[in-house]
């Protein structure tokens, strides 16, 4: 049988990538995307559910029940403009996500979250990501699995110079990143999306209940 899967975040960098990639997936039937603005996508195993309101997302009732779900939502503390509303979207709303997933009784969860996502770390954005991390494994959902990214290669919606100034670093510098320190090295946001699709069909040898995918592992996971 065909596989239903739900996107949250399908405007992002990742998240647009996974959606046009499971669209062209034979394996899936359906992809429900859940977005604050449209798409446009007019195509029929694509179904769209704006939300205004991402407060009461854990109630949302599937016409049926989806195989996984892929949340790639996250922000920047700048476009977010205060801690508070950066701390809802990159832990509340990953935590309602994951509440969404038990109470729905759906068995896979993949989260994008950051390379150095850590609850201790003096970073902010680290720390938030870290602690998103330790609250949604607290959940009782049969396989979660978290992909911690580089920095992100790709053509975004919108300008961030200083990514963008990384990126160009990258690019000619990359090489030089081996051994230990191989997981530093930019990624594509492709390559992150195919290997989220590629851990949730494939038996990758991963543990099958909570896993911490670093970026090099990424590389790995999307051959």
């Amino acid at each position: 049988m065909k596989k239903t899967a739900v996107i949250f975040g399908s405007t992002g960098l990742i998240g647009k990538n996974l959606l046009f990639q499971l669209i062209d997936d034979e394996r899936y039937s359906k992809i429900f995307v859940f977005n604050r603005k449209h798409l446009n996508i007019n195509i029929s195993k694509v179904e769209e559910i704006i939300v205004t309101d991402f407060e009461n997302i854990d109630e949302f009732t599937f016409k049926q029940t989806p195989d996984e779900i892929y949340c790639c939502i996250g922000t920047t503390i700048n476009k977010a403009k205060t801690k508070t509303a950066f701390t809802f979207v990159d832990y509340q709303i990953p935590v309602k996500i994951a509440k969404l997933a038990e109470n729905k009784n759906i068995s896979k969860l993949l989260i994008v979250s950051s390379i150095g996502a850590n609850e201790k770390s003096n970073n902010f954005y680290l720390q938030t990501k870290g602690k998103m991390e330790q609250a949604v494994v607290k959940f009782s959902i049969e396989s979660v699995h978290f992909f911690r990214p580089s920095m992100l290669l790709g053509k975004r919606n919108e300008t961030r110079i200083a990514e963008g100034i990384g990126q160009i670093f990258m690019k000619i510098f990359g090489f030089l990143l081996i051994g230990k320190i191989k997981k530093y090295k930019a990624i594509k946001a492709e390559t992150v999306a195919k290997a989220m699709i590629n851990v949730a069909n494939l038996n990758t040898g991963l543990n099958t209940k909570k896993d911490f995918i670093e970026s090099d592992k990424i590389f790995e996971l999307a051959k």
